[in-house]
């Protein structure tokens, strides 16, 4: 579609007062694309895209890759947050048939472009977003909170689910989330928006209530689609943008397709926070069970589940009972109280850690203010452990904030695997079929609560053999190492590798990609990149996110494994920052300085001096031998083989 047919034909450019800067580039050489229908790729939240046939080791190191076209938004400064999501082959209202790619923008508007020219096939604006406050950005990052989240794609019946945050003046206090559906043919809706601002909970035993818009919320963790006892639904979950406030509490919803409804709606405290938010991440879903993980909160089961793993049972309705939302099993590795140097078996009411927080000087939403934790090395330099501050080591009550839930978990179906890392960069390998189910009480002998766990290990950096990632006192964990933070943002990537069979990828802030492989005991390391992220931050404690990845694969074929990865050059939490596009050879390692394997670049745009705006929670996708990279210059970036 050309821009004066566009003009001609589409109200909603009239409507939104503005334009599209560009609206057609020229068509590109294209494989056949391969759907990407929710975030990660799958259920399991992989990461992995194992349909490609055009991009393989040899093409991009001979080849190299270019900037095909970039698909513009307007309206907002920054563009999407959400990951773009792809359906192939669909019969359009004009009678073409296209590959459309879906973009939500923070504006509260969707695009659907056809994949392989950048042409505009229509755009839907939802409704008005809410305006960027502090209140609710501490960065002032964003100019609007509209459409947070990645949707989902049902592909038989070719709808898009999203959740967008809307107001009709633009402030958060009259505004309200609602799940939206659209037919992808032409933009248009199956039904009107269902509201989420009547939902409430009441606990079993009069243990109170809470309802769902007691307090501002956002809806960042990635929608899913799955088919439980026969009954098609999305599921989703949120946190809120203050967690230590009353009414503060992440829930999980269900909305059932068939009857356009909120079938049930679960809180995860009653307390304060439990958020999940996951940076963007996505619930897992094993078609019986919902698996994810929360941020900070109080932690009294079975009402509260801060800083939890969590499996969650949805029972659909039936002709006795409506449907319902349960937890069915739980982890918890450490509390918030523990963190901060007080009785980890008690979990602190919600108005004392307000009143303890009171003092610090950023939002716990914004990330903890660390401690300065730095290695010992002997004359060798073999580091033998960590150097606390001791006299404020227990007295900072902002490391309460450290964020279980700051990355998404992966399902390793293969071996009953969940594996879950947050703001400490440690990752716990759970058995699926038995989270454990432990209490506050078990803190008093943390081994029992080790030992619920298959593994747990330094995911994100080495510190050394000698310190201890799950000590009795739970303020020993309060350290960043080297003086840098070290939190796990992107979820992980897993892949079935004929080289190495199962293999993990990670990639922390301030710190370099990793590599592990994995059996049903948990995870081996195996090789790391040499390319930092925020690498442009030489002040303590770095910068945020760290690397956000994907991988394409045709199949586990030998020679087509390639690991996608963004990292920022600087703090892309406080600040716009410069990104850096790197694929990497995921299987055929070279040797580092220090004898370890090293995971190898083999196209960088650095090496290209190619410019673009990192996008702080959006993995990169991949489809038909094009790479799909959203930035925060109002677009998404499509590239291919040069």
């Amino acid at each position: 579609m050309n821009r004066r047919t566009f003009l001609k034909t589409s109200a909603v450019s009239t409507a939104l007062g503005w334009l599209p800067r560009k609206l057609r580039a020229q068509a590109v050489q294209s494989g056949i694309m391969s759907p990407v229908l929710t975030r990660a790729a799958d259920n399991m939240r992989s990461g992995a895209y194992t349909s490609e046939t055009i991009f393989t080791q040899a093409s991009v190191k001979t080849r190299g890759i270019r900037r095909y076209f970039q698909l513009w938004m307007e309206g907002d400064a920054r563009g999407c947050e959400a990951q773009p999501l792809i359906l192939p082959k669909v019969a359009m209202d004009d009678g073409t048939t296209r590959d459309v790619v879906v973009v939500c923008s923070m504006n509260g508007t969707v695009w659907c472009y056809d994949a392989n020219d950048s042409d505009i096939l229509w755009v839907k604006k939802l409704a008005p977003p809410v305006k960027s406050t502090r209140a609710i950005d501490g960065w002032l990052v964003n100019d609007w909170w509209g459409i947070l989240s990645t949707p989902v794609i049902d592909p038989e019946a070719q709808i898009l689910y999203a959740v967008a945050w809307t107001s009709p003046d633009g402030t958060a206090a009259n505004a309200i989330h609602a799940v939206h559906s659209l037919n992808l043919k032409d933009g248009s809706r199956v039904h009107p928006p269902c509201s989420l601002a009547n939902i409430s909970y009441t606990f079993p035993n009069n243990a109170g209530t809470q309802k769902y818009a007691s307090t501002m919320r956002k809806q960042r963790s990635s929608l899913c689609l799955a088919t439980i006892s026969g009954k098609k639904t999305v599921f989703f979950a949120c946190g809120t943008v203050q967690e230590t406030i009353n009414g503060a509490a992440g829930w999980v919803i269900a909305y059932d397709v068939a009857s356009d409804k909120i079938a049930a709606a679960l809180p995860l405290s009653n307390g304060y926070g439990a958020g999940i938010w996951m940076a963007g991440g996505g619930l897992c879903c094993d078609g019986t069970y919902l698996y994810g993980v929360t941020g900070t909160g109080s932690f009294a089961p079975p009402i509260d589940f801060g800083e939890c793993a969590v499996k969650v049972k949805y029972t659909p309705a039936s002709a006795t009972a409506g449907a319902s939302l349960s937890v069915a099993q739980w982890f918890a590795p450490f509390t918030d109280s523990g963190r901060e140097g007080d009785d980890p078996t008690k979990s602190a009411p919600a108005s004392v850690l307000t009143a303890k927080l009171s003092g610090v000087s950023a939002p716990t939403s914004m990330g903890h203010m660390p401690v300065t934790g730095m290695a010992e090395t002997n004359a060798q330099g073999v580091v033998t452990g960590m150097h606390l501050e001791a006299a404020v080591k227990k007295q900072d009550p902002a490391w309460a904030d450290e964020d279980l839930g700051s990355a998404g978990c992966v399902l390793i179906a293969k071996y009953n695997l969940l594996i879950v890392s947050g703001k400490d960069g440690i990752g716990y390998v759970l058995d699926a079929t038995n989270l454990g189910n432990n209490h506050p009480a078990d803190f008093a002998n943390i081994a029992k609560v080790k030992a619920l766990a298959k593994q747990v290990v330094f995911l994100t950096f080495f510190p050394g053999f000698n310190v201890n990632p799950m000590p009795q006192d739970q303020t020993q964990m309060n350290f960043d190492f080297n003086g840098k933070t070290r939190h796990l943002h992107s979820t992980p990537v897993v892949y079935e590798s004929s080289a190495h069979g199962t293999m993990l990828f990670c990639w922390g802030e301030n710190s370099v990609c990793r590599a592990w492989t994995v059996n049903a005991n948990g995870l081996t390391f195996l090789a790391q990149g040499q390319e930092v992220a925020s690498a442009n931050v030489t002040q303590n404690p770095g910068g945020m996110p760290g690397g956000f990845m994907c991988l394409s694969a045709n199949g586990n074929t030998k020679g087509t494994a390639l690991l996608w990865a963004t990292v920022p050059y600087n703090d892309a939490n406080k600040t716009i920052s410069n990104g850096r596009l790197l694929v990497y050879d995921a299987e055929n390692f070279g040797q580092n300085p220090d004898g370890t394997a090293r995971i190898m670049p083999i196209w960088d745009s650095q090496q290209w001096n190619i410019q673009f705006v990192y996008n702080k929670f959006c993995p990169p996708t991949v489809s038909g031998g094009k790479l799909f990279l959203a930035t925060y210059n109002d677009s998404v970036d499509v590239y291919g083989l040069a």
